[in-house]
């Protein structure tokens, strides 16, 4: 069994890493000038992590145009502009292409016709190509086990009975995945036996297509953000420790408490992914870690993630401002981790129950709210991070950050394994 280790080294994913050799520069990846300020970035979605974009590029002295079907979306308040029509409308598309210099996306369930078609005039950066492997389960499994990627074993079945049948195959307990629209553990269904797979009828298993996949006995699920430029140098930040609660991002903590040759094995997948795939921007790596300490990928999500905000009070470059500046073609520098820290999602059934005015009495306290007009129990509302001189301390933050929102139950003892039905999408 892993034994929890917590090392704190801000130079973890640089100093002691082992480099992953570069390919040379293909001709399908031409070297792009910088695209300096006030150029304008064109982003796909307005969601909180488009707001977040958006803060950083008018940092950084960018103009932003925002695309969305909501004209009140978080990153409105903050865009220079935004485009209010459907992801469908080819017509905003165009609208988007024309206003900016560059475009990225900021969610990956977004048609990639849509992208496709920006594509024509501007660059889209990661691009559709990742964006459609990313989209469909049965495709980033068969790409990231055709290039060498560790996955569960998992089979691909079209239907009630192929599904039943590849379950037997795999083997009990399994988990069915819907190929396409998986988000926040959506899609997801766990059988444990016979009479639990008799009773699929109920679910909509009849038709479309399904991956069916091991459920393996977990350590724990982390992730791993990074980013690439144009001409091939990448960065990562460092491992974040996740843990889910009712299929969502409930908690990430920074250092992770696996060892460290986990973690090296972790960025080493990382790196590869942004490699083989050959990504420009930022991408998640989210990864299952076994009891045996064996490293699986579990998704692949293009764009900035809900374990790395935690970047934006801890790290001296955010997972934001990495996407602004590689997609503008500007160096990033590896990042450095300032001090251990959790990130704690707030949905919102939390801030019914947040105290703010209490919560920003504590030290190493901050508070991110996302100013959606609707909230809903298990909506993304913001999040808190905790930042401490220590792993204890700010152990000791999220204790009373969690017990604050009615989250207590969640600090389980740090020798209980997470299976892989609790363990999900950002």
């Amino acid at each position: 069994m892993l034994q929890r280790t917590r090392p704190f080294s801000s130079r973890l994913d640089v100093e002691q890493i082992p480099v992953v050799p570069k390919r040379l520069h293909s001709n399908s990846e031409p070297m792009r000038l910088p695209i300096l300020p006030p150029a304008a970035i064109g982003i796909v979605g307005g969601g909180q992590l488009g707001m977040m974009i958006v803060r950083e590029a008018q940092r950084m002295g960018y103009r932003s145009v925002v695309w969305d079907p909501d004209p009140q979306c978080p990153a409105s308040r903050l865009a220079d502009q935004t485009i209010s029509a459907s992801f469908s409308d080819v017509a905003a598309a165009e609208r988007l292409a024309a206003a900016s210099d560059v475009v990225t996306y900021e969610f990956e369930n977004v048609d990639p016709s849509a992208i496709e078609h920006i594509e024509r005039s501007k660059s889209v950066l990661p691009g559709s190509s990742i964006l459609r492997i990313a989209q469909h389960r049965r495709e980033e499994k068969e790409e990231l086990r055709r290039r060498g990627f560790p996955t569960v074993a998992y089979h691909v079945a079209t239907g009630k009975d192929e599904v039943e049948k590849a379950v037997r195959e795999i083997g009990f307990p399994a988990v069915i995945k819907t190929a396409t629209s998986g988000y926040d553990g959506k899609g997801q269904l766990v059988v444990h036996d016979e009479k639990s797979l008799d009773q699929l009828s109920r679910h909509d298993t009849a038709s479309g297509e399904f991956v069916v996949e091991q459920f393996i006995d977990l350590h724990c699920e982390v992730s791993v953000v990074a980013a690439r430029r144009s001409d091939g140098t990448i960065i990562t930040f460092p491992v974040g420790e996740n843990l889910h609660r009712e299929n969502i991002l409930h908690r990430t903590t920074v250092p992770a408490s696996v060892p460290l040759e986990v973690q090296q094995e972790a960025i080493r997948i990382a790196r590869g992914v942004m490699e083989e795939f050959s990504v420009i921007g930022v991408l998640c790596t989210e990864m299952f870690v076994t009891r045996e300490g064996k490293v699986l990928v579990n998704e692949l999500a293009p764009r900035p993630h809900n374990s790395g905000h935690y970047t934006l009070d801890a790290c001296d470059i955010s997972q934001f401002e990495a996407v602004v500046r590689a997609v503008c073609g500007l160096p990033i520098a590896s990042p450095r981790l300032l001090s251990p820290c959790a990130m704690v999602n707030l949905l919102g059934k939390h801030l019914e129950r947040l105290d703010v005015p209490t919560a920003l009495k504590m030290r190493g306290i901050k508070l991110h709210l996302y100013g959606k007009k609707e909230s809903r129990p298990k909506r993304k509302m913001g999040h808190i991070t905790i930042l401490g001189y220590s792993a204890e301390e700010v152990e000791r933050g999220v204790r009373i950050v969690e017990t604050m929102i009615g989250e207590e139950d969640s600090m389980r003892p740090t020798s209980e394994s997470v299976t892989a039905a609790q363990v999900n999408v950002g």
